[in-house]
């Protein structure tokens, strides 16, 4: 059975562990709310027969999922660490974030797919509904994404970020469907439904990416953005007695949460000096990087072990 590792935060740098109290309120209420409306939109997207509605209530779908998703997310990461997974569940909410982007690039390419077909085999379209269902539908994503935006100031969740792009880009559609409700009584031109469908699938293909892309970059291990490694080097080797740095490796386990590990050479060998530089470094990074978990190996310096001209390039780098 997996034990939990609840005794050892008192001496721990980072909790591994999330308890977002304010998101997941957010969450649950806005997984109501769009649950609901998914099902008015759809229903108006058949009996107005316009493609706009439809789409969106699909992409209002993919919300649901999204919300649910990020659901399962908070409650997995406020579990503590086991023996199995000692950085806890956090991970979890990359891994749904990347799942909600992956699904907006899919239903953005379904919508472009649509939008192409109805151009080619068009339909007529009951613009009356269709702009009483879009006007609740603004009102809707405007609540929906007020509540996201203080929700994701207070707290920092990369799952709050990816619903936020959702429902910022569901309140463009709402926009754009009583645009072209609007141009469609005036000019009469069908054709603008099918071509707000095409502009509505590029915003969430848009939103998809960016969320892909910084849910891939977490899972890949990457150096975190607005972090460079070469500067963090460089004054970590300012240090006193510090010769080298090596071994540096700068990673995110989740959206708020970075850790950082690395050799740290030495020309002294007393244990006290040794102490208080590596308390120097990590007061360092916490205070100019915001660096809170790392972890920071001592090497010293070993003639007897190493040639000449290892020892020479550091005196050189020091002078």
């Amino acid at each position: 059975m997996a034990r939990n590792y609840s005794r050892t935060y008192y001496f721990h740098h980072v909790e591994h562990r999330k308890i977002q109290q304010s998101s997941k309120k957010t969450l649950w209420l806005s997984l109501i709310i769009t649950l609901f409306f998914t099902f008015v939109e759809f229903i108006g997207g058949i009996v107005s027969n316009s493609l706009a509605l439809l789409s969106d209530s699909f992409h209002m779908l993919s919300d649901v999922l999204a919300l649910g998703l990020s659901m399962v997310a908070i409650y997995l990461s406020s579990r503590q660490p086991t023996d199995r997974f000692t950085y806890g569940f956090l991970r979890f909410e990359v891994i749904a974030a990347f799942l909600n982007g992956l699904a907006l690039v899919v239903i953005s390419l379904w919508i472009f797919y649509e939008a192409i077909m109805r151009m080619i085999f068009p339909r007529e379209i009951e613009s009356g509904l269709m702009l009483v269902i879009a006007v609740i539908g603004l009102i809707v994503n405007i609540v929906l994404t007020w509540l996201l935006y203080h929700s994701l100031k207070s707290e920092e969740n990369i799952n709050i970020q990816s619903a936020l792009w959702h429902f910022f880009g569901d309140l463009l559609n709402s926009v754009g469907v009583i645009l072209a409700v609007i141009l469609i009584k005036l000019t009469g031109i069908q054709m603008i439904d099918p071509i707000l469908s095409i502009v509505i699938s590029a915003v969430l293909l848009n939103g998809g990416y960016k969320i892909l892309k910084n849910a891939w970059m977490i899972l890949m291990e990457s150096v975190p953005e607005g972090l460079d490694v070469d500067q963090i080097m460089d004054d970590m080797k300012k240090a006193e007695h510090v010769l080298d740095v090596h071994e540096f490796h700068l990673w995110s386990v989740t959206s708020d949460q970075y850790s950082l590990s690395a050799h740290v050479v030495l020309d002294s060998k007393d244990s006290q000096d040794a102490y208080r530089i590596i308390n120097q470094l990590e007061q360092l990074l916490k205070t100019k990087y915001g660096l809170h978990h790392t972890t920071l190996q001592i090497e010293h310096l070993d003639l007897n072990h190493l040639d000449e001209n290892y020892f020479e390039q550091f005196e050189d780098e020091k002078a």
